[in-house]
């Protein structure tokens, strides 16, 4: 995908975030601890346990952001976030179909590995401010694509 159309999908995304700091919540109170939503999916942060943290966690949370948007974008269009075989996502359970989930998850790994190993080493030298910025932007985007994934696109359109 070119960078021009990956910025275009994500923007809406990007401007609905924003739009969310720009109007905090009208008690002036920061949100909640960090919570484990249903299933393990995913953890959300509030801005204010983001501030308490050092960049070290705060990179380590930026990768595993990262990572789960990675992870969930490619079935996305199976509404299937973590299928295990070609039956999770309806598709015919044939070889070819199976070797080529296998092989996408072992390029996928092949990728978040460097990703996390590069990311580990620079990230850390951004401003502090920034690494929150793009951990709530990912927090975000994946809170909205589990819902398309999940099958509840209306919820967000």
């Amino acid at each position: 995908m070119s960078n021009v159309r990956y910025v275009a999908c994500l923007l809406p995304f990007w401007l609905g975030w924003l739009t969310a700091q720009e109007n905090p919540t009208s008690s002036g109170e920061q949100s909640g601890p960090a919570v484990q939503l249903p299933g393990g999916a995913t953890i959300v942060y509030s801005l204010g346990d983001l501030e308490k943290m050092d960049k070290i966690e705060l990179t380590r949370i930026y990768i595993a952001k990262l990572t789960r948007l990675y992870r969930i974008l490619q079935y996305l269009p199976f509404a299937k976030l973590d299928p295990k075989g070609p039956n999770d996502l309806k598709i015919p359970s044939v070889q070819a179909n199976e070797k080529a989930m296998k092989s996408l998850e072992e390029e996928l790994r092949s990728y978040i590995q460097a990703a996390e190993s590069q990311l580990s080493t620079i990230v850390p030298y951004a401003d502090k401010k920034q690494i929150i910025d793009a951990i709530l932007f990912l927090q975000a985007v994946t809170n909205k694509v589990e819902l398309v994934g999940l099958g509840m696109s209306q919820l967000i359109y």
